[in-house]
């Protein structure tokens, strides 16, 4: 029977979402960084509602304005995020604008991470990492995909 060998993560990609299944994928990645002296990317993906807007009827929102208010929300989170995480572990912010599951997997396609870290499910300030993203991602990654899936919080 041979050994299992450990695990060595130096160059993390984090989808964050503001959700708390993201806020677990974020604290095992810290837990990854401060282990194995890592750095970490942090991503947050925005819908990109210029490109979206040919399809829109005329009247409706303008698509400049609601994708600057998306991506000031987005460049808060991560600010937000970065001033969280420990000052010994180096942090990079990203923000792309498109669909949450093909946007991370064309990240970690552009760059060389060792692994993607995000939540299960969830509905953040910024937009959704739900099911079906972390599903997307597993299954077109060509990386390691770590998803966090938060125990249920007992009812009281």
């Amino acid at each position: 029977m041979t050994a299992l060998a450990e695990l060595h993560l130096h160059r993390l990609l984090v989808a964050v979402d503001g959700s708390n299944t993201s806020e677990l994928a974020l604290s095992a990645a810290v837990t990854a960084a401060r282990r194995d002296h890592a750095a970490i990317t942090l991503l947050a993906v925005t819908p990109d509602f210029i490109a979206e807007s040919h399809t829109w009827i005329t009247g409706s929102p303008d698509p400049g304005a609601l994708q600057a208010e998306a991506d000031e929300e987005a460049r808060r989170l991560l600010c937000d995020t970065v001033d969280r995480i420990p000052d010994d572990i180096p942090v990079t912010k990203c923000v792309r604008h498109g669909k949450a599951g093909a946007e991370i997997v064309a990240q970690s396609r552009e760059h060389d991470y060792d692994a993607i870290l995000l939540g299960a499910r969830g509905v953040g300030r910024v937009g959704a990492l739900v099911g079906s993203v972390s599903s997307y991602v597993m299954h077109h990654a060509e990386t390691a995909v770590f998803v966090a899936h938060a125990p249920r919080q007992p009812s009281d």
